[in-house]
């Protein structure tokens, strides 16, 4: 195995060079294959499109027990969709690319010094010609116009190589690599700094390709003999067998199977090469050209090796090996820079190149073996040793006729691959002129390039790039039907759905979608897209399945995944035909699926558990502006969370007043309300809600409409009718009717009645009876009469003729309770006593029963029934109210450390409710903390102004604090809150407290 690895017999510097060198090679012989494999994705990405959709749901939802209420409000959904990005250029790729070329060109350089003298003229004679054609004025550096760069260049590198050449040929080759190397480095330092163009490597790389072009055309014609070279070896290198003459002792496969397998590798080239001409239109299984780049250009390793031994033209460690991995390394990068910028011309160009080469000069070097060695093969001798000493026709003379077969085969194309050349060249100034954002000049670059081949892939996408950056939507598809013409691309066809959107020709973009699905079938990129569209429209069952397609083939499977979950949400009759759809969630960390799949739970309203948090929250993206995916999902928990903290607050506060979410301001202000209903911070929530109201007079109403249902929950009855007094809606007018009818003022509610049920029988028919305009009939109808028209003394007779038992016990409560209030324990306890098994009721009902039952254990100050009945279950709505009874059990008995812990348990609940508030005011009055007792009474005071005892806490408070104004004030306000009798008592009372208050101060001053 010595001849494989033949660089372990060199000394230590020729070794270490050579590997590094070789190293350099197959580090660009993985970048080849991964720029090959990438296609067009090097240059266009797919990019994810979000779509907020709005989606009606049910924020929250109480029941009083005859009546349900339902805030409604909005949830959002996210649709996405895949869009091809414009084509991008990168200079740094173009940076990477002319370091692998400057390492080339010193390999090249330093081994060429090791030449004689023709060879050593005639390669720096081209060497130089090719380094004139790099267009060095298009730097402009200063002081170096014209040609005098190149001069420059030309001189210190020609005058050092023949310094090495002529008069020190006695240095290493390690001693002119690193000379060279340094010179190279110094010399593009140079020029970077003294430029004064943005991308000075995009300009030589560009300006240069050419150069780059022919040296490598050149480099692969060389090559082209490599594959059959190894045939040779493969069938001639043998094995000695025993038992054998030494005549006839070597076994090999024979000059047979050498013309066999050559006859099959050049109908594979023959293949290829009638198919890109078009002469046959076959679907011919077919081994890629570049693979067998790839296999020469690993072969010409050890076959380049052997050539120089036996032609002994020069030495193969001091110059052939640098040589050729120097032009193997310059090749190689320059197909890969070709992918790299998906420059389709110069990808078909180096195609031919390798095609025409390896075909032409196969049959040559086929036929230059057969003539010089069928007499050796036949003797089953090693012909592979002497195959570079031919006996009879010099193999430069094959050459010669391989170069007239290559150029009969371009010329049978129409010299098509000259104009893709040519066209490939304008394509990379294109690309420098976007990336200096001159589109003006890349425009006329890319059009230069369609006149050489007008169906060239990366030049029309380039202009339908260009045409959406001037929003030239017309423009824009007519360059993607160019592009799809000849390298069609499941990005060009989701480029041109996306133009034909843009312009309003929905079933035209759906045609665009149909059409790449079926060029390619594996899309999950364009099935998405299509099922985006569907779901736009009614076709659900298409809309499903293109989702459910995409989510097995696109790339970023979590985006189909999440538009299946928007799906879901956005049609409910799905939904009811498989509640499984409803938990089919799982966990995933990308933030459109968090939102989707929130939303998907608030829509089905199945889940009890706390909603999962979106993890993006935890990260540093918080600090960031919130994206479409961000924000639905952060929107979205908001509404389905039920134990929200004062860190969402905290961030909802911060989000919304960050100027990068200002599209998003409203819908934050919304969210942070409805978490600071849910943590029972009733008059932040409130205010929010007021705030959003009044800053949107168009579309207010439905802020309204959540806040007053809100207030009713609370029990705010005149705020909430005040709040839905605002809207026009029949909704809010019935939800005012309701309101007033709650706070027992029937002359008010009267018309609103009348008007909200002009159009609603059921609404007509509790009028009615409300209004005693028929008689209750139906159970609804005499709970609702039970329940609301307290001034009829007989209504109980209606009572016990219900026969639902939730509709029983939720009157039954409210006749206890108008007993409690009117002092009539007994007839209370009667009524509880009477009411139905708690199995046979509602959950709402029996909470109302159990908290009644503890009112009524404090009227009678039965603290052991008290605590008793608190343990029972009672739902949440009712657990202040719970709390207040219990309070004021332990109240009535003087356990005021007890009452004041269960007034205080009930606030964190409802700090607004009037006789609560006012309770705990009341103790915390008379353990002296009148400031902490004004503060509380204040701020529910705005929500209750009607209520009588309120105000007479808030008047006693004002006067404790000495602010006499303000209790005056309150006095004027409780003279239209009670009746006239009250209001004198409580005036006497006022005038005593006031006198006291004037006595005592005069007292101080003497």
């Amino acid at each position: 195995m010595s001849f494989l690895f033949f660089w372990k017999s060199w000394s230590r510097p020729y070794r270490l060079t050579y590997l590094i060198s070789f190293s350099a090679l197959l580090i660009s012989a993985f970048l080849f294959i991964i720029a090959w494999a990438r296609g067009l994705g090097n240059v266009v990405r797919w990019d994810v499109l979000s779509e907020l959709n709005e989606l009606p749901v049910i924020l929250h939802s109480f029941s009083d027990g005859l009546l349900d209420y339902a805030v409604n409000g909005k949830a959002y959904a996210v649709s996405e969709q895949f869009v091809a990005s414009a084509m991008q250029v990168r200079p740094g790729m173009a940076t990477a690319f002319l370091v692998g070329i400057c390492v080339a060109f010193v390999l090249l350089i330093s081994a060429i010094t090791r030449f004689d003298r023709i060879r050593y003229l005639i390669s720096m004679a081209i060497l130089i010609l090719g380094l004139a054609f790099f267009r060095w004025e298009m730097l402009e550096v200063p002081g170096l116009g014209s040609n005098y760069l190149f001069l420059l260049l030309a001189f210190l590198f020609g005058s050092v190589s023949y310094y090495f050449h002529a008069f020190r040929p006695d240095y290493p080759i390690p001693v002119r690599l690193c000379v060279f190397g340094l010179m190279t480095i110094s010399a593009a330092i140079g020029l970077d700094s003294l430029s004064p163009m943005r991308f000075p490597a995009l300009i030589v790389v560009s300006y240069g390709m050419p150069v780059l072009l022919v040296l490598g055309s050149g480099f692969i014609f060389f090559i082209a003999t490599e594959i059959v070279a190894g045939l040779v070896w493969l069938t001639s290198a043998g094995r000695s067998e025993e038992g054998k003459t030494p005549v006839n002792s070597r076994r090999t496969l024979g000059i047979n199977n050498f013309l066999f397998v050559s006859f099959l590798y050049l109908i594979n080239l023959a293949l290829v090469w009638l198919k890109n001409t078009k002469y046959i239109d076959w679907d011919v299984l077919a081994v890629s050209p570049f693979i067998l780049y790839l296999v020469s250009v690993t072969l010409g390793i050890w076959g380049f090796r052997r050539l120089v031994q036996q032609q002994e033209a020069f030495s193969f460690r001091d110059s052939g090996a640098y040589l050729y991995t120097g032009l193997a390394l310059l090749t190689t990068l320059t197909i890969t820079y070709a992918f790299a910028t998906a420059n389709d011309p110069l990808v078909e160009v180096f195609e031919d190149v390798i095609t025409y080469t390896h075909l032409a000069v196969g049959v040559c070097f086929m036929a230059y073996v057969v003539i010089n060695f069928l007499p050796i093969y036949q003797q089953n001798l090693p012909v592979y040793r002497i195959l570079y000493k031919p006996k009879r026709l010099e193999l430069s003379l094959f050459r010669i006729v391989g170069v007239v077969g290559v150029i009969a085969l371009f010329a049978s194309g129409g010299l098509i691959t000259v104009r893709q050349s040519i066209a490939g060249y304008y394509n990379g100034l294109g690309d420098y002129y976007i990336a200096s954002n001159e589109p003006t000049s890349a425009n006329a670059f890319y059009q230069l390039a369609l006149e050489q081949e007008f169906q060239n892939h990366k030049s029309n996408y380039g202009l339908a790039s260009l045409a959406l950056a001037q929003n030239n939507q017309t423009a824009a598809a007519f360059y993607f039907q160019q592009a799809l013409l000849k390298q069609p691309s499941p990005q060009d066809y989701a480029g041109l759905s996306q133009t034909y959107l843009k312009t309003d020709l929905f079933f035209e973009a759906v045609k665009a979608l149909q059409r790449g699905i079926r060029a390619f079938p594996n899309s999950g990129e364009l099935q998405n897209n299509l099922g985006y569209l569907y779901a736009r429209t009614s076709v659900a069952d298409s809309a499903y399945y293109y989702f459910k397609s995409a989510t097995a083939t696109a790339d970023r499977t979590e985006v189909p995944e999440s538009n299946l979950l928007a799906f879901y949400a956005r049609n409910p009759n799905v939904l009811a035909a498989d509640s499984t759809l409803a938990t089919s969630a799982t966990e995933s960390s990308y933030e459109s699926y968090q939102a989707n799949a929130l939303v998907l739970r608030i829509v089905a309203n199945r889940d009890t558990a706390q909603a999962q948090k979106p993890t993006w929250l935890s990260g540093e993206a918080v600090n960031q502006g919130l994206s479409v995916g961000r924000f639905a999902s952060l929107y979205n928990y908001a509404l389905a969370t039920q134990q929200a903290d004062s860190t969402e607050t905290n961030l909802f506060r911060n989000l919304s007043e960050n100027p990068a979410n200002q599209d998003f301001t409203d819908d934050l202000l919304l969210a942070r309300a409805v978490v600071e209903y849910k943590r029972h911070n009733h008059s932040d929530a409130f205010g929010l809600m007021g705030q959003l109201a009044e800053g949107n007079q168009q579309n207010g109403s439905p802020y309204r409409s959540v806040a007053g249902l809100w207030l009713l929950e609370q029990g705010l009855y005149h705020k909430a009718a005040e709040t839905f007094g605002y809207n026009s809606d029949t909704t809010s007018i019935y939800y005012r009717a309701v309101a007033y009818t709650k706070a027992n003022d029937l002359a008010i509610a009267q018309g609103l009645w009348e008007t909200a049920a002009k159009n609603d029988p059921a609404v007509a028919a509790l009028k009615q009876v409300l209004y005693q305009e028929h008689k209750p009939e139906s159970d609804l109808e005499k709970a609702f009469y039970a329940t609301y028209r307290l001034d009829d003394p007989n209504r109980g007779a209606y009572w016990e003729t219900i026969q639902e038992p939730s509709l029983k016990t939720v009157a039954g409560v409210a006749l206890a309770n108008d007993f409690l209030d009117h002092l009539q324990w007994r007839n209370a306890q009667l009524v509880l006593s009477g009411l139905p098994d708690s199995k046979q009721v509602s959950p709402v009902a029996m909470s109302l029963r159990t908290v009644a039952a503890i009112r009524l254990s404090a009227f009678r100050r039965s603290v052991g029934s008290a605590e008793t009945m608190a343990k029972k279950m009672i739902l949440p709505q009712h657990q202040a109210d719970r709390d207040y009874w219990l309070g004021q059990t332990y109240e009535r008995t003087h356990r005021i450390a007890q009452a004041k812990q269960s007034y205080l348990s009930a606030l964190q609940q409802a700090p607004l409710a009037a006789r609560l508030v006012t309770a705990t005011a009341q103790l915390d009055r008379q353990q002296k903390q009148t400031k902490q007792a004004y503060d509380l009474v204040l701020k529910a005071l705005f929500y209750n102004d009607d209520n009588a005892e309120l105000l007479k806490m808030y008047v006693n408070l004002c006067l404790d604090l000495s602010l006499f104004d303000y209790a005056e004030s309150g006095l004027f306000r409780l003279r239209a809150a009670t009746t006239p009798a009250d209001y004198q008592a409580f005036q006497l009372t006022y005038q005593e407290k006031l006198a006291s208050i004037e006595k005592n101060k005069e007292k101080f001053l003497q």
